[in-house]
């Protein structure tokens, strides 16, 4: 008597997995979403637009930017977590939303790895700390000069609460003893350091590079391990003293938790083709940015390293918000 009840559950599990590769196998039949958590003209919304472009080109289908921006890109991962798994609501996934601000936040409302099907690795951009006009420095010995010549603490910007830039100036600020203040701010408050409004910003060299280039601002140092090729004359944290304040910011194509596993698989391998070919290498060159080639696999385990790291890191250094 049991075995008819267990076989129409089987029969309707076959079913499902069924219509769902023929709608992988459809897909995608009209536009795709991708989501960006920050404001246009930051380093998620250049990657975005890249693989966005290169995408369109290969299914024949438009893939379109939406912006969410605000809290670290939290509003857009929650809406990307709610969306339906049907591959067409995706999201440039990066180290703010995922990986940094649930570090600090245990009520954030998702769960960056299990609410979430990662698909494949875009690029990373460098932090680089600039400095304004007003506040005068050229280094990181500067700063420290200057912070604690200054009645009250320097003031910085970063892509948002809870960010790997505010994360990163932080811990600067601990390791060398000075207090800083952070101020959110649109695009990591490169303008407002630009004119004085705020004495600091860490903030991608995509977002920052123009006005890097230009001499408008001061370049204080980058938190890779070395220096950046292109902005060689920016030293690291590392060559400052500061060696525990490191890191890059990754960005990558996520969506829904339960997207069909082929469509994940074709996502994955279209993405890095596309970063493979001539004019996309170039653009990486052009701005230093890192890349990783890594299948569903790797990208999954590449990111709980990320989460199990900074979990630890903020942990160990007593940065919650409750």
């Amino acid at each position: 008597m049991k075995t008819f009840p267990l076989l129409a559950v089987a029969v309707v599990a076959l079913m499902g997995t069924a219509t769902d590769r023929l709608r992988a196998q459809d897909w995608p039949s009209h536009p795709v979403k991708i989501i960006v958590g920050f404001s246009p003209g930051g380093s998620a919304d250049q990657f975005g637009r890249l693989i966005a472009q290169e995408l369109s080109d290969t299914f024949g289908q438009q893939f379109f930017i939406e912006y969410h921006p605000g809290s670290s890109g939290t509003i857009a991962a929650g809406l990307t977590a709610r969306a339906t798994p049907d591959g067409y609501t995706l999201m440039v996934g990066g180290s703010g939303p995922h990986i940094t601000t649930p570090a600090i936040n245990p009520n954030i409302g998702y769960d960056p790895l299990k609410d979430f099907s990662h698909i494949a690795m875009i690029g990373a951009d460098g932090f680089v700390a600039i400095g304004s006009p007003a506040l005068g420095a050229k280094n990181l010995a500067d700063v420290v000069g200057a912070a604690k010549s200054k009645q009250g603490p320097l003031t910085f910007s970063s892509p948002g609460p809870g960010s790997l830039g505010e994360l990163l100036m932080l811990q600067f600020g601990r390791k060398a003893g000075i207090e800083l203040t952070h101020v959110p701010a649109e695009n990591s408050g490169v303008m407002d350091v630009l004119g004085s409004h705020i004495d600091m910003s860490m903030t991608g060299l995509l977002t920052s590079g123009e006005q890097i280039r230009a001499g408008k601002v001061a370049a204080l140092g980058v938190t890779s391990a070395e220096r950046n090729p292109v902005y060689s004359h920016i030293p690291t944290f590392i060559e400052q003293g500061y060696p525990d304040v490191h890191g890059d910011t990754w960005f990558w194509l996520t969506g829904p938790k339960g997207l069909p596993p082929d469509i994940v698989e074709k996502l994955n391998q279209q993405v890095r083709l596309a970063l493979k070919k001539p004019n996309v290498r170039a653009y990486f060159e052009q701005h230093a940015s890192l890349v990783m080639d890594a299948d569903v696999a790797a990208v999954n385990k590449f990111l709980a390293n990320e989460v199990a790291y900074w979990g630890a890191l903020a942990k160990a250094n007593g940065l919650t918000v409750q």
